[in-house]
């Protein structure tokens, strides 16, 4: 290997003149700066550190004067490159890996703010030389800061950072650039630079890398053997650390004893102080070592311990108290010398004492009952327990080892044989990964707890390393005990036993029962028979739906977020089955039956999956056939659709008929008994005597509040009873939907049998009052508008029946026939044909704004044409008062003798015109409503609604009504514009 030559060395050699080599670092300064290149008009050898020329320039004395001024000027520049190269090769440029490109500015403006204060005699003499003002740190700082914007935002250089990175590590501000001994005075003075230009000596890096150069690295003066030093014993056959053993022992640095810090070494891994090394603690702030001048420049008592060995920044902040190294208390030059390597080792070693300073104290913390506690770090606790009695077991035999080797009469074990720190370290490598991975485990549970703590162990068993793996999952197995267990309970029982809220199935705060002020210890108090904590019935969609609460970050990650729904709705079907369905024995059954089996654990995921699967599906089955078989689910929907929407006719036409004398009466004097009796003679009379008398008992009429005017139609209802658990299903959102279908429709059937009625009086009775004078357009024109109002009346009621309710029901059963899912597909099923139902019958819109708009316009076309009914009426009785008054007056032709009328004919012409203005008022009402009900029902969201439209204006009429009649308007405003 060719070695750098050595400027001082040169200097003591001196060549003679007439040679015309040049030295390396000249040549080197030529080859990177040809511009200094001496001329080729000299002849002769130029000694650049003499600045004197052998051969005379032949030129006159003028222009010889002004080159030698420029010939001095080159040799200066020349002179001074070759001491900065000097300077570089003596220097001894730290080995850290470069700073990243955010701490990189900040560390080199934390530098140049404090280069005032180590600002030397050098530095200041070379300003005053080339006439600069020496400027302070905080000066120098601003300026490159902004040096450093305008190389970061105008992109001159395309990556900044290692031209930074270099001129930091070149800096002479930079405490790390200072040689490793100062230049000999001899030197200095042979090339003419003063001492000042020497570098401060380098401090001792934290990280320890071998920075000294090697004996085969040594700088030569020569080929002569004057510069290897002579040895003082035989050197052949022994190893470099022998041999520099024996080196330093005649140099008066005798090794420190090796069976002393192995002693220290194995207090160290106990986590307890040794006699000559010992463990460094934070002290306060203000009192850190490693934030002063002398902590920065790795001359501190101790050696930094931060995450996975690496130096921690001098901006970490901890907690006063804490284990950040190692100090070295021994006295190196009574004692014995510790070499950096072994350094390296002891803090490599006193690593393992700090994490299980740090396990210790979490278990002890845990046992006094300061953390969160809970099931799962009791756990955690009792295998760190496990764990660190292995730990002990390790030290204990290393300890045996050590005595073995170390008898008390020898200073050394012999060679080859014994403990030492090498074997050591190499020993305890596999404990010193599982108390790293125990550590990460116990800074998990500091956080969280639980679930969430099974979840972040989880995560750590994505690792490369086969031995972390099975050691997390080992942990994992362990730690995840208490969540299997109450798991097991919760599927297979319905139970949560669950006192520390560590499962990521809890109870719902807002609906928790309390029993005489005290929760019970399971954490489970059941909600028997529905019961709530006043004493009244409480409905079963609360018990269903808000009893139990899913927590999503107490999921662990081994467990999906589906598939923990999935769990929570196995166990929700089996409490619900217990306590409101009252169905306990064969929750007992199925859960002997599970716990016979395997229990659920952290190595069996495959089987752990298919268990829930199989409770999931046993569950829920169980559940719907309790709801269809024994409480005859269905046959209670079924009962709600013939009743409450008028699905059985002939039920409807009697209690209609039964109740219509009653209703058409002042709702004060409606009496509840007196409407139950007429709703049971409508039961008696018609198909509805067949039905199961469980169902026929939930019937019931009720008179709703009513304000003063309100007739009996305007109060009445018919109620329909649920208890629990059938109210899971129909609960009150879902009975208040059905109040308002059987209202709309309820009001649609009164219309429909007035106008029955109605139109019988009018095309049978009419025809005895069509001789009466004038009356027969009266009667054809009434005859004209019924039947409009017949056959939208019909078409609505179709669509409602047929097209709504039966679809709807159709396939509402198909969905209950195939028996999937659990009660909340269930619930989810019946709400969603519900909501259809409500929605096309109601005729709602999806936009708020025109939501019930069509819906207020069929009930003004209902009240049109009641409004219109009434107005005929008044016609028949006026045809028959009329006909009466017309045959007394034919009397007398005829030889009769009557009492005198007192019916005054202009009398009886007045009420016919204001008959007949009612009737073309209704009449043209109910057609203008049914024009905007057809352009509105045209324009629905709904398809079926807009089918519905066709249907009504099927010929095309309203089209051409609405088109006229704007026609029209058009003409008159036309023609009132005219006028004005």
């Amino acid at each position: 290997m060719s070695t750098r030559p050595s400027s001082s060395a040169s200097t003591h050699r001196p060549r003679p003149s007439s040679s015309f080599t040049r030295s390396p670092l000249e040549q080197l300064v030529y080859s990177s700066v040809p511009s200094l290149a001496p001329p080729r008009t000299h002849r002769g050898t130029i000694d650049a550190r003499s600045g004197r020329s052998s051969v005379a320039s032949s030129r006159p004395d003028s222009r010889a004067e002004v080159d030698d001024e420029v010939e001095k000027e080159r040799k200066e520049r020349v002179r001074e490159l070759m001491e900065w190269c000097e300077e570089i090769m003596e220097s001894r440029l730290p080995s850290s890996a470069p700073l990243s490109a955010s701490i990189l500015p900040d560390t080199a403006k934390r530098i140049l703010l404090q280069s005032s204060s180590r600002t030397d005699g050098r530095s200041a003499s070379r300003q005053s030389s080339r006439g600069e003002s020496s400027a302070s740190g905080s000066e120098r700082a601003m300026k490159f800061n902004g040096i450093w914007n305008k190389l970061e935002k105008g992109r001159l250089l395309s990556s900044p950072l290692p031209h930074l990175q270099f001129l930091l590590s070149l800096s002479e501000f930079n405490p790390n650039n200072i040689p490793s001994k100062p230049i000999p005075s001899s030197a200095s003075s042979v090339t003419g630079t003063s001492s000042s230009r020497s570098m401060p000596p380098p401090p001792q890096p934290s990280t320890f890398p071998s920075t000294q150069p090697r004996s085969s690295r040594q700088p030569l003066t020569g080929t002569a053997s004057a510069n290897i030093p002579s040895l003082d014993f035989d050197v052949k056959g022994k190893s470099k650390a022998d041999v520099l053993k024996a080196w330093r022992t005649s140099k008066s640095q005798k090794p420190f004893p090796p069976q002393l810090l192995l002693r220290d070494t194995l207090y160290l891994l106990q986590g307890i102080d040794g006699r000559y090394v010992r463990f460094a603690l934070r002290p306060p702030r203000e009192q850190n070592p490693y934030l002063t001048e002398k902590g920065r420049a790795g001359e501190g008592v101790g050696f930094p311990l931060g995450k996975d060995g690496a130096v921690p920044s001098l901006e970490d902040e901890g907690e006063e108290g804490e284990t950040v190294g190692i100090e070295i208390v021994a006295d190196q030059n009574k004692d014995g010398y510790i070499s950096k390597p072994t350094q390296i080792i002891l803090m490599q070693l006193s690593e393992m004492g700090m994490l299980y300073r740090q396990v210790t104290d979490f278990i002890n913390t845990r046992q006094a009952g300061e953390g969160k506690g809970g099931m799962t770090e009791q756990s955690l606790c009792h295998f760190l327990h496990h764990e660190l009695s292995e730990y002990h077991r390790l030290l204990a035999v290393l300890e045996s080892q050590m005595n073995q080797s170390t008898p008390a009469d020898a200073e050394q074990p012999a060679e080859g044989a014994g403990l030492t720190l090498m074997r050591l370290g190499l020993w305890t490598e596999e404990m010193r990964l599982k108390l790293k991975q125990m550590n990460l485990v116990v800074d998990e549970a500091k956080k969280v707890h639980g679930g969430a703590l099974v979840s972040k162990i989880h995560k750590h068993t994505n690792h490369g390393d086969p031995l972390i793996r099975r050691f997390t999952d080992q942990i994992l197995e362990e730690v995840s005990k208490p969540f299997f267990a109450t798991l097991q309970r919760w599927i297979f029982s319905g139970d949560l036993h669950d006192p520390f809220n560590e499962f990521f199935v809890q109870l719902n705060p807002e609906t928790v029962s309390l029993r005489d002020g005290r929760i019970s210890p399971a954490g489970d108090v059941g909600f028997e028979g529905g019961m709530d904590s006043g004493g009244g019935t409480d409905e079963a969609h609360k018990v269903w739906e808000k009893k139990y609460v899913f927590v999503k970050s107490m999921v662990p990650g081994f467990v999906s977020e589906d598939f923990g729904k999935k769990i929570f709705s196995t166990g929700r079907s089996l409490n619900f089955i217990r306590y409101s369905c009252g169905d306990s024995d064969w929750i007992e059954t199925q859960a002997k039956l599970a716990n016979a089996g395997r229990a659920l654990k952290y190595s069996d995921l495959a089987g752990l999956e298919r268990s829930i699967d199989d409770a999931y599906s046993i569950a829920s089955q169980r559940l719907l056939e309790i709801f269809f078989d024994k409480f005859v689910l269905l046959e209670h929907l079924r009962a709600l659709k013939s009743y409450l929407m008028l699905g059985a006719g002939d039920f409807t036409e009697l209690l209609m008929e039964a109740l219509a004398p009653r209703l058409s009466k002042p709702a004060i004097s409606l009496y509840r008994h007196h409407l139950t009796s007429d709703l049971e003679s409508a039961i008696r009379g018609s198909n509805a005597q067949f039905d199961n008398p469980d169902i026929l008992r939930r019937l019931d009429a009720r008179i709703l509040e009513y304000s003063h005017g309100e007739t009996g139609w305007d109060c009445f209802a018919l109620e329909y009873k649920v208890e629990a658990p059938l109210n899971a299903v129909l609960d009150n959102k879902a009975m208040l939907d059905y109040d308002r279908l059987f209202n709309h429709l309820w009001r649609l059937k009164r219309v429909e049998n007035a106008l029955t009625s109605g139109w019988m009086r009018v095309t049978s009775g009419s025809r005895v009052y069509e001789k009466i004078p004038g009356l027969s357009n009266d009667w054809h024109h009434c005859r004209i508008v019924q039947s409009e109002m017949v056959h939208f009346l019909r078409n609505l009621q179709a669509f409602y029946q047929l097209e709504v309710i039966e679809c709807s029901w159709a396939a509402f059963i198909d969905f209950t026939e195939k028996r999937e899912g659990d009660l909340d597909a269930l619930i989810a099923a019946h709400r969603e044909y519900l909501e259809r139902v409500v929605r096309k019958v109601l005729l709602l819109s999806s936009r708020r704004d025109k939501e019930e708009v069509l819906l207020d316009a069929v009930r003004d076309a209902l009240d049109f044409i009641l409004q219109f009914r009434d107005a005929t009426d008044d016609l028949y009785a006026w045809s028959l008062a009329e006909a009466t008054r017309l045959d007394r007056e034919r009397d007398a032709e005829r030889g009769l003798y009557t009492l005198p009328t007192t019916d005054s004919p202009t009398l009886s012409s007045n009420q016919l015109t204001s008959i007949r203005q009612r009737i073309k008022t209704c009449s043209n009402s109910f057609q203008d409503r049914l024009i905007s009900i057809c352009h509105l029902a045209g324009s629905h969201t709904d398809l079926d609604v807009r089918f519905l439209a066709i249907r009504i204006a099927w010929n095309g009429h309203y089209s051409l009504r609405k088109s006229r009649s704007g026609v029209v308007a058009g003409d008159k405003a036309s023609g009132r514009s005219g006028r004005g």
